[in-house]
């Protein structure tokens, strides 16, 4: 159901953010065409309790206000999103990420052509400073994100310090494969490439309580939101089955879900975390 299942594979998101670290910068990525979800008479995520196996459980509370997604928080105050609009389009995107020593803070200014979201730029900020810049690139087919490339550069200039990119494919109207690599151009250090592949299956055909959030917001959060679920969120459905290669290795998990009388998840549970869903009518 998150990106918690990547660490099955000894992989986690902030392991991909500390290959970029190296060259001074890091970056966040912004997605997607501009529609919100329909949200009269709609049933939207509302809070998810995450119970990860030797770590202490924690909320995530996604807040609306008119009818619009407009902030995001953790109750271990590890992370939190402010969502800006302009009229029905998410304009602007603002993560305080305060996991390390000092916060940083990544702004995210997204450009459309027409409803579709064409650009994303933006600054990334270490304990006051500026210490990077990023554009992510984005392709499509059809109304799919297939491919999300976010370009690194250090403060102040065009040299690139490194690529951030997922590619996407589907199968009908869900995720089956993610392969997500991290390079770094530039930095004291040369690192390898960093690249593992998800292949998702056995879906349900329950909602998924991740597409009822912003497409825009999913992909906001889909390559670093450790407390998010990544790109699963452009599913429709609740996979069932993920499988996780990197390098050598490769290895799966199952997820159970239950659901309430509309068919949504309350509960999905894996032999690694338990996650408890709650839901709001707007």
């Amino acid at each position: 159901m998150t990106t918690k299942n990547l660490k099955l594979a000894g992989i986690s998101i902030t392991a991909a953010l500390a290959v970029a670290s190296c060259a001074e910068s890091s970056g966040d990525l912004i997605g997607l065409e501009n529609a919100l979800p329909d949200y009269t008479n709609v049933k939207v995520l509302n809070k998810v309790n995450i119970a990860e196996v030797g770590a202490a459980a924690y909320d995530v509370n996604y807040m609306y206000n008119a009818g619009k997604l407009n902030s995001v928080s953790t109750s271990n105050n590890s992370v939190s999103y402010s969502v800006e609009y302009t009229g029905t389009q998410i304009s602007r995107i603002v993560k305080t990420d305060m996991q390390g020593a000092q916060p940083q803070i990544i702004t995210s200014v997204l450009s459309y052509s027409g409803n579709v979201l064409s650009q994303i730029t933006g600054t990334i900020t270490d304990a006051g400073t500026v210490s990077g810049t990023f554009r992510s690139d984005l392709i499509y087919i059809g109304a799919k994100p297939t491919q999300i490339k976010t370009t690194i550069y250090l403060p102040g200039s065009t040299v690139e310090a490194g690529k951030l990119t997922s590619d996407l494919e589907y199968t009908g109207n869900n995720l089956s494969k993610w392969i997500y690599t991290a390079e770094v151009s530039a930095g004291p250090v040369i690192v390898s490439p960093i690249q593992f592949t998800a292949n998702f299956s056995n879906y349900d055909v329950n909602m998924n309580p991740y597409r009822t959030l912003p497409l825009s917001y999913t992909i906001a959060t889909a390559n670093f939101d450790i407390d998010g679920a990544g790109p699963t969120g452009f599913s429709s459905n609740n996979y069932q089955t993920v499988t996780i290669q990197t390098g050598g290795a490769s290895q799966s998990e199952n997820m159970t879900h239950i659901y309430d009388a509309a068919g949504y998840p309350t509960k999905t549970q894996s032999a690694s975390a338990i996650w408890n869903f709650e839901y709001q009518n707007l």
